[in-house]
């Protein structure tokens, strides 16, 4: 071996022992942390300015906070001693990075970290005096746990006619004020659309990547620390779409932001300002390339038009679309041999249903875009509406009983609202069958309807419209297929029997929504309907009659009386109103406290979001939440149990709900044992498929 390279080699790896050793001389150990006070100048001058930068070096896997610590966590503080004329300005932050914690995110920093600040000297200082420096640095350092630490830090630096940059030093504080994000004026609006904070931004002259551009708020109570779904605009630009914080009071005038594009490895930052928008924001451009979602299934467009599609077709299945397919299926048997006037009322009730489609997901987009937090049901949460649907059930029976008869005959429900068979009945059998399928929710419909309400206003119809049409495609189907057809039996004497027997299942919804009506409203409300539905049977009565003087005055009298109960029903949660029926099983109400203090201790927690008008909910509860084996694998898991009741309006529930992609219940939530990120059980559930969960959750 030739000795020369040797000797050089060690001279250049002791030299950079040497400065490293110098560099890190000064470090002060705290817990899981190092720090130190360093300064791109070896001596400064009268009146100049000197660049410092507190060092924090991090324990592997531990992290301290930005500016915005996120969903939790504190900001780095430092509280300066300096002479007389001296000031010191504001920590110049680099673009943090995200830090998961279980279900929460960070905004913070791992590794060897520079936090610059400069510092505006004082004229009187002279050559040959001392400046002296003192910080007082604070912070919180976590990895699964956190721990406050703080030190007092100082230099002092000789007062010179010339500044001397510091070798070890000032490149490396000048690359930290050089990664300050720099502030643009792009043009920038921010608005709250429902339970979704949007920011429209135009970069110009700056290409982004909206697949990989992240988005930090400055300000704590606008914009949650999720993700934002980031898509190309209508008329250019970007549009972000972030979940509200759950914080959030009011809309400042004016939103900080950091926009970070990590596009081919390099994190490029910008700061901008956004202002409050005083007009609508463009919506996301069709086909724009969607970024990073954030929440939810993660559900596209296709995936979600197939969903929905396929959860209309469950929804068939569902008790509570029951009554009225009934009919609707008996008017086809009616009709089944008329290949014409089949087909014809086949496409009737599809109208029907798409119609009612349409109207329920327009109200709904616009009234979450004036902020109101609804979803899927919203209009259950309304006592007149369950009242209204109580009173059309029980009007619907007494005519199937024969009490009255409208237009000669009830070729399904709808036709009792047209007054004549000539297809207005398919059609409004459709607007019904969707009317009385909303306290349902089929399998495959969660993910859809979540996806729907987070989208531009097209995307959402098309995506109820999808629903819509799975809903409707059996009767369809039987309408147009001839093979179908006749296996249908003929009409005859049988019809009558059947149309009378169908009347049952229409009383029993009727009492299902009054039982409904009576968790919302008590006792005294629910009274108060009862009197309402007792004047609408004597109005119909009236009306089946024929001949009498006073015949019209009791059918005009009958009808105003179960107008005037529908008008004078109480508020939802008044007085009177029923509070949530304790099952066998205990439960706790759900809070998004309760469950954080419960996580904090470590224990499985298993939430359930329901509504008394929700038969899936209902069901489910039954078939496998209700059980003693069910409440034995709790208390052996150490579980939690809590339960969220969305039967009157509750906006914290709504949030939750948006927060897993839903937009309607059921959800049900499982948090493992010791941390970690929850799962979503399906939207049907098993006593086995739950029994698996619960043993899952605690193993974790």
């Amino acid at each position: 071996m030739r000795p020369l390279p040797i000797l050089l080699c060690a001279a250049w790896l002791a030299a950079f022992a040497s400065v490293a050793s110098a560099q890190d001389e000064d470090l002060v150990r705290r817990d899981h942390l190092s720090v130190q006070l360093v300064a791109a100048d070896r001596a400064v001058v009268p009146g100049g300015t000197l660049d410092v930068a507190l060092r924090l070096v991090h324990d592997a896997h531990w992290h301290t906070y930005w500016l915005n610590p996120g969903d939790s966590g504190l900001a780095t503080k430092l509280a300066w001693t300096l002479p007389e004329g001296a000031s010191a300005g504001p920590i110049r932050w680099p673009a943090p990075s995200r830090l998961p914690l279980g279900p929460l995110i960070n905004f913070g920093y791992e590794g060897d970290l520079l936090l610059p600040v400069r510092i505006a000297l004082p004229a009187t200082l002279a050559p040959g005096d001392t400046f002296s420096a003192t910080v007082k640095a604070s912070w919180l350092v976590c990895k699964e746990e956190c721990i406050p630490g703080d030190a007092s830090l100082s230099l002092a630096l000789p007062v010179a006619e010339r500044a001397q940059p510091d070798p070890d030093w000032s490149a490396r504080i000048g690359a930290a004020i050089a990664a300050e994000p720099p502030r643009v004026d792009w043009p920038a609006r921010i608005a709250r659309e429902g339970e979704t904070i949007v920011v429209a931004v135009e970069p110009a002259g700056a290409e982004l990547d909206a697949a990989t551009l992240e988005v930090f708020p400055l300000p704590t109570q606008v914009m949650a620390t999720a993700r934002g779904r980031v898509a190309a605009a209508d008329g250019g630009g970007l549009r972000i779409d972030t979940p509200i914080s759950d914080a959030f009071v009011e809309l400042p005038a004016q939103v900080d932001l950091l926009l970070v594009d990590g596009a081919a490895g390099a994190r490029r930052a910008v700061q901008v300002s956004a202002a409050a928008a005083t007009a609508p924001l463009p919506s996301a451009a069709q086909g724009g390339d969607a970024g990073a979602a954030g929440g939810g299934d993660g559900v596209g467009l296709l995936a979600a038009l197939l969903f929905a599609l396929a959860g209309g077709v469950l929804l068939n299945l569902m008790p509570c679309v029951f009554p009225v397919l009934s009919l609707k299926a008996m008017g086809l048997a009616a009709h089944a041999h008329e290949r014409p006037r089949a087909r014809r009322h086949g496409l009737l009730y599809l109208a029907g249903v798409l119609a009612a489609f349409a109207a329920l997901a327009g109200t709904l987009i616009a009234l979450r875009a004036a902020g109101e937090q609804l979803g899927w049901g919203f209009q259950l949460q309304l006592p007149w509406v369950v009242g209204a649907l109580a009173l059309l059930m029980l009007a619907m029976g007494l005519s199937l009983s024969g009490v009255f008869e409208i237009g000669g005959g009830w070729m399904g429900a709808g036709q009792s609202l047209a007054g004549r068979d000539d297809g207005r009945g398919a059609f409004f059998t459709g607007v019904l069958a969707v009317l009385v399928a909303s306290p349902c929710t089929a399998p495959f419909m969660g993910p859809a309807l979540g996806f729907a309400v987070t989208q531009a206003p097209g995307v959402a119809l098309a995506v109820f419209l999808a629903l819509g049409l799975g809903l409707a495609l059996p009767i369809v189907l039987l309408s147009f297929a001839p093979a179908l057809a006749q296996r249908l039996p003929r009409p005859g004497a049988w019809m009558q029997t059947f149309k009378q027997a169908m009347a049952f299942p229409l009383y029993l919804t009727a009492v299902w929504l009054l039982w409904v009506l009576g968790r919302q409203v008590g006792v005294d409300g629910l009274a108060l309907l009862l009197a309402g539905a007792v004047a609408l049977a004597f109005s119909l009565w009236q009306l089946g009659r024929t001949g009498g003087a006073w015949r019209g005055v009791g059918i005009a009298a009958g009808f105003a009386g179960a107008l005037a109960a529908l008008v004078a029903l109480p508020a939802p949660g008044g007085a009177g109103a029923a509070p949530a029926r304790a099952d066998e099983v205990a439960w706790e109400p759900w809070s998004p406290e309760r469950v954080a203090s419960l996580r904090a201790e470590g224990r499985p927690v298993l939430v359930n979001m329901t509504a008394a008008w929700c038969i899936t909910c209902l069901a489910n509860e039954r078939v496998a939440l209700s059980s003693d084996a069910f409440q034995q694998r709790l208390a052996q898991t150490g579980t939690a149990y809590l339960k969220g009741d969305w039967t009157q309006r509750d906006a914290r529930i709504t949030e939750y709900l948006a927060r897993f992609g839903r937009n309607g219940v059921p959800l049900y939530v499982l948090y493992p044992a010791g941390g970690g990120e929850p799962d979503v059980l399906p939207q049907l559930l098993t006593p086995d498929l739950v029994d698996a969960a619960l043993t899952r959750a605690a193993q974790r």
